[in-house]
């Protein structure tokens, strides 16, 4: 017969075999995107990869993947800039030879800070994010990605609804198209464009394109009046 402290060893042994197979199954899938559109912002890139590095050895509960039809949420790096700021005031004493007067020379210190700001893409929302470093683009991410892990801690009950909604939602029934209606939603109302948008949102809300034009891992899509661009799947930029 077990003691109650053996079936609390036996209870802990499994909990511990049981919990790393769940914190792998309700990871939030991200992608790191630098910049949007055609061109990509001064120094995007390097960003990028600076935040995908920090975000693997900081965070638990997010996974970095490669493209962003994997990802729930996308990180768009949308610009880096440099700040100059004071960061310290010297004053210099000045004696005449004879001694008798003296002036002072105020000399500031001045330093360059490395602003970093970038785009969470979740569903329909945008959420904006900015660090800086006072001593590396590095270090920006690094707390670029504590940010990220903080919203994603934050919201991570909403998030694992959506991603449920999402693949248990039924499919909707196919309605008929009419025979006289153009391609593209142009004559059934408003239709809302978002980056991050995947190609069958954009379906859904679009309808069908006139033309599609594929050059790798871009695409765009023409209707009536406009052209939607795609890379990797996503939304990056609408042209009117």
């Amino acid at each position: 017969m077990l003691r109650p402290r053996h079936v609390l060893l036996a209870y802990l042994a499994t909990a511990v075999f049981f919990v790393p197979n769940a914190i792998s199954q309700t990871t939030i899938r991200m992608y790191v995107q630098a910049g949007s559109g055609d061109f990509a912002a001064n120094g995007a890139g390097d960003s990028a990869l600076d935040l995908r590095k920090a975000l693997l050895g900081k965070s638990r509960t997010i996974r970095v993947v490669d493209s962003p039809s994997e990802a729930e949420v996308v990180v768009r790096i949308d610009s880096r800039n440099v700040r100059k700021e004071t960061a310290a005031v010297n004053t210099y004493a000045n004696q005449s030879k004879d001694g008798r007067s003296g002036t002072a020379t105020t000399v500031p210190t001045v330093r360059n800070v490395d602003e970093l700001h970038v785009t969470l893409l979740a569903g329909n929302s945008q959420i904006p994010l900015q660090t800086e470093s006072a001593l590396s683009w590095r270090l920006a991410a690094g707390d670029m990605a504590s940010s990220i892990d903080h919203w994603v801690k934050e919201n991570y009950a909403k998030l694992i609804v959506r991603r449920t909604e999402q693949r248990y939602a039924p499919s909707a029934p196919t309605a008929p198209a009419a025979p006289s209606t153009p391609s593209g939603n142009s004559g059934s109302g408003d239709a809302s464009i978002a980056p991050g948008m995947s190609e069958s949102q954009v379906l859904e809300a679009m309808g069908a394109p006139e033309k599609k034009v594929i050059f790798g891992k871009k695409s765009l899509w023409n209707y009536r009046g406009m052209q939607i661009v795609f890379e990797d799947g996503r939304v990056t930029d609408v042209k009117f």
